[in-house]
């Protein structure tokens, strides 16, 4: 069995705030936060907690329990069929960054393209197949050392689950802290952060481009 989860904040932290716009919340989610109570309702989650900070609110999309950095929530129902067509057709920009333990050759830049599906198992987990599944592809960046691992910028083109921590431990490449598909002793925390996301021109407004700090416990130098 994997490991204790992070123990999750029960409070809406003001601190997390990336912006406050008529339309929508960008927020910076802590690690160890759900983002939704799917399967564990008496759980603190981001939702539950936004929507009593700020009144109605939509998830727009989803991060792992484990995984930080921006998420957005919509105030209107407009700009989420907007926003989910613009995902549909891949027009709003991901970027993530993760340290990990480069096990094996991994090039200096490169397109991971495999096909997930779910572990036979496993309920939380996902499994590289080669038939069947649904497609999957991420673009990355090798961007240096440091003294734990390697840092990897990462821009998912499609949004499976997992994605990113299986193309990279598939890879040979885990994720540090990664407790389903790598050692979680090898890091405090799961190394995966959502730097950046950039909204193409939607409902009558400009490209937006939200972006959440590195928080300090990803710093492994």
């Amino acid at each position: 069995p994997p490991p204790n989860k992070p123990t999750p904040t029960t409070t809406f932290d003001d601190g997390w705030l990336i912006a406050v716009e008529p339309d929508l919340i960008a927020v910076n989610k802590p690690t160890g936060l759900l983002v939704e109570p799917v399967r564990q309702p008496e759980q603190a989650n981001l939702r539950d907690l936004a929507v009593t900070r700020f009144g109605p609110l939509t998830l727009f999309h989803r991060l792992d329990r484990d995984t930080s950095g921006v998420v957005l929530l919509t105030r209107n129902a407009a700009l989420n069929r907007a926003l989910a067509q613009a995902w549909q057709s891949h027009a709003v920009a991901k970027e993530y960054r993760a340290v990990v333990a480069v096990q094996g050759e991994l090039a200096a830049t490169g397109v991971m393209t495999m096909n997930l599906a779910p572990h036979p198992t496993r309920r939380d987990m996902m499994i590289v197949v080669d038939r069947g599944g649904q497609r999957a592809v991420t673009r990355y960046a090798l961007l240096g050392h440091t003294g734990a691992g390697v840092v990897v910028q990462l821009w998912p083109e499609t949004g499976r689950m997992h994605q990113l921590r299986v193309h990279l431990a598939h890879s040979g490449a885990p994720i540090l802290g990664d407790r389903l598909y790598g050692d979680p002793a090898s890091a405090p925390r799961l190394m995966l952060h959502a730097l950046r996301l950039t909204l193409p021109p939607l409902a009558g407004a400009p490209a937006r481009t939200y972006v959440a700090p590195l928080p300090p416990d990803f710093d492994l130098t």
